[in-house]
């Protein structure tokens, strides 16, 4: 995979997992101002709970209308910055006569600059669809209403503990046709969905590091996805993960802009499709499983026994940087199958040096087991 260069002044974004608002904006100002005018519109459509100014950008002229967002949640900046790949791709392309694209680049600034799931009120506004509690989720509501979109783009992140089933692989990258009402019917817009879903999984399987999944389908009127699909619209949930330990998910950002060009070509040719074939091809995507831990450690002497330690990194925003602590979360954990990084006791030459402090904080310095940033 060549992903394409950006100009320097977008790396404050892309090269990082953590930024703040002030920054992405400015990064992206910079990138559109490249490009006339007359081709897109960026412009604020509210305010988030903290007075943060929303943006919308809209690019091309075509009839097929596709209405995408990200960041909803704060802390999930991989697809924002897979964004700024696809934009400079499509204002590139003779693709801007074809589509009318309406981005939400980051739904939940306030989360972002906090790094945080929830929002200023501690609100997640995927579980906000039916409420419409909030001033974020009421503008991305009020935009779906008089976009009239034909396809709906949900860009999210996921965390590091995806599997597939059996364990053998980490889950870098997943993908949904939300389910429309409690019975989970495959609908028009439903079968829609999975017929983008099956292009993309298709094209980018060559890229994959891990395994490309299918994320659970099980209904939630109050999440977004499942309230777009159950309005007739073909809604895709994008879930950018990780595997090996690219904590920074470089490799996922070229991951998810592969996708989104896969996703927005797929567009064009849901009428052809024929429906027995597009669930079995769709149903053979691989489910996922919270079977995997950031490090495992095996074999420890404890006492007359060995144990498994599993770790997991905590993400954490101090003074601008993001930093990951490593966290002691279970022993023997038999739900544990693999991990980003396995240790053999046995066969590392370790020592007993393992250090915990308050909050389960696990340090070994012979494991190279540490904060990172």
């Amino acid at each position: 995979m060549i992903r394409p260069e950006l100009p320097l002044f977008c790396k404050p974004v892309v090269g990082h997992r953590y930024f703040t608002y002030a920054t992405f904006l400015n990064s992206i100002e910079h990138l559109l101002n490249l490009f006339e005018k007359d081709i897109y519109d960026f412009a604020p459509i509210g305010k988030s709970v903290k007075n943060n100014s929303i943006y919308k950008l809209t690019l091309g002229t075509g009839a097929t209308k596709i209405f995408m967002w990200s960041q909803m949640h704060g802390n999930e900046s991989t697809t924002t910055r897979s964004l700024f790949y696809f934009i400079n791709w499509f204002l590139n392309s003779d693709l801007i006569h074809d589509y009318k694209l309406y981005i939400i680049p980051v739904l939940n600034p306030d989360g972002l600059n906090q790094w945080t799931r929830e929002n200023a009120n501690g609100i997640d506004l995927n579980r906000d669809a039916q409420a419409l509690s909030q001033p974020e989720s009421k503008l991305l509501r009020a935009a779906f209403d008089s976009f009239e979109p034909d396809f709906c783009f949900n860009l999210h992140d996921q965390r590091t503990i995806y599997g597939t089933p059996d364990g053998t692989k980490a889950v870098q990258c997943s993908f949904l046709s939300p389910a429309a009402n409690e019975s989970r019917e495959v609908t028009p817009a439903r079968l829609a969905a999975m017929n983008v879903i099956n292009s993309i999984v298709n094209d980018v399987s060559d890229y994959v590091n891990g395994a490309v999944g299918r994320y659970d389908d099980r209904f939630n009127v109050n999440c977004v996805g499942d309230t777009f699909q159950s309005f007739n619209v073909p809604t895709i949930l994008f879930e950018a993960g990780q595997a090996n330990m690219d904590y920074y998910r470089f490799s996922t950002v070229d991951l998810m802009f592969e996708s989104l060009k896969s996703a927005l070509v797929a567009t064009k040719v849901t009428h052809q499709v024929k429906s027995d074939h597009v669930l079995r091809v769709y149903e053979a995507i691989t489910t996922i499983e919270t079977n995997f831990t950031d490090v495992l450690i095996k074999n420890v002497p404890s006492g007359n026994e060995v144990v498994n330690l599993s770790i997991m990194y905590q993400e954490g925003v101090n003074d601008g940087t993001l930093y990951f602590v490593p966290i002691l979360s279970g022993i023997n954990d038999l739900s544990v199958k693999n991990a980003h990084r396995v240790i053999d006791f046995r066969d590392a030459g370790a020592v007993l040096d393992f250090e915990i402090f308050t909050g389960q904080e696990f340090v070994s310095k012979s494991l190279e087991i540490d904060i990172f940033y």
